[in-house]
C-alpha cells in the first residue's frame, strides 16, 4: 500500500502485513522525521482477520523502537518511487514519434535516455525511468508528461529546484531542444519522427 506524511506530503510503500492484528500502526518519516499514524486498510475492507493470519515479513530492523506496535516503524517504509496511484492514465505515446533526454552537461555528458511512456520519472534515485546520478539531484526530482503533443515539465518539490532556461519552474511546458537543469546537470529534450528528421 503507499502511505503518505501528514506533515511533508512525502509518499511511502508500506506492507499491509506490518500491522499484523493491529488496526493502526504509527510511522516516522524518514524525510522530516515526523510520526504519523497508518490505519490498517484491512478494516475499511472487513478483511482484518484474514491480514492477521498473513505470515508477517520481518524487514531488518533499523533501531529496537520498531519492533514495538507503539513505536515509529522506521524500517518498513521506502519512498513510492514509481507512479502516484491518483494520477490519470495518459494516452500511449504516437508511433510516428520518439522522444529522448539528452545529457548536455554534467557528470553523464552524451548520455541519453529513451522516453517510452507517456509519463516519467526523473531522479538520482534507481527505480527512476531517467537516473541522473547527480548528488545535488532528489531522488525523485522531476517528471514528464506526454499529452498529445505538448510535453510538460513538473518539478516534484524538489530541494534544489528545476530550471527551464535559467528560471526555476514548478511547472512548465518543453519544445524539441529545450534545455533544463536539474541539481549540476543540464538536459535537453529531443523530439524526432520516425524518418529521423527533429520536429
Amino acid at each position: 500500500m503507499i502511505i503518505t506524511c501528514s506533515q511533508c506530503s512525502a509518499q511511502y510503500r508500506y506492507d499491509e502485513a506490518r500491522f499484523g492484528g493491529a488496526s493502526v500502526r504509527k510511522v516516522k518519516c524518514p524525510k522530516c522525521h515526523n510520526v504519523f499514524e497508518v490505519t490498517n486498510p484491512a478494516e475499511e475492507r472487513g478483511d482484518a482477520t484474514r491480514i492477521a493470519h498473513k505470515p508477517l515479513v520481518e524487514a531488518p530492523s533499523i533501531s529496537e523502537e520498531s519492533d514495538s506496535h507503539d513505536q515509529p516503524d522506521t524500517d518498513q517504509i521506502k519512498l513510492a518511487e514509481s507512479e502516484s496511484p491518483e494520477l490519470p492514465a495518459l494516452a500511449p505515446l504516437p508511433d510516428d514519434i520518439r522522444y529522448s533526454v539528452a545529457v548536455i552537461a554534467g557528470g553523464q555528458a552524451g548520455h541519453v535516455f529513451k522516453i517510452s511512456k507517456p509519463r516519467s520519472y526523473l531522479g538520482r534515485g534507481t527505480a527512476m525511468d531517467i537516473q541522473v546520478r547527480d548528488s545535488e539531484v532528489s531522488r525523485k526530482h522531476a517528471m514528464i508528461e506526454i499529452r498529445g503533443d505538448v510535453v510538460t515539465l513538473v518539478d516534484l518539490g524538489a530541494t534544489n529546484g528545476t530550471f527551464v532556461e535559467g528560471m526555476r519552474i514548478e511547472s512548465a511546458e518543453i519544445a524539441n531542444q529545450t534545455e533544463f537543469t536539474v541539481g549540476s546537470t543540464t538536459l535537453m529534450l529531443i523530439i524526432t519522427s520516425t524518418s529521423g528528421n527533429s520536429i
